[in-house]
């Protein structure tokens, strides 16, 4: 599913209506800032959306 939106107020605005947490909020808003770079528009392609956010951790554990 594809949203676009004609500002980014409106796709902030939507983002943080429909993102059940932080993690999906950043993952869309990553996915929409990628998006306007790369293509001049502001849109989110949902069926690409991946829900996994991995936290790599450079402490040495003991």
């Amino acid at each position: 599913m594809k949203v676009t939106f004609k500002t980014r107020l409106e796709a902030i605005d939507w983002i943080a209506k429909k993102a059940t947490d932080e993690g999906r909020f950043e993952l869309m808003r990553e996915q929409l800032m990628f998006n306007q770079i790369y293509t001049g528009s502001l849109f989110l392609d949902l069926s690409k959306l991946k829900g996994e956010v991995a936290l790599i951790d450079k402490k040495k554990r003991k």
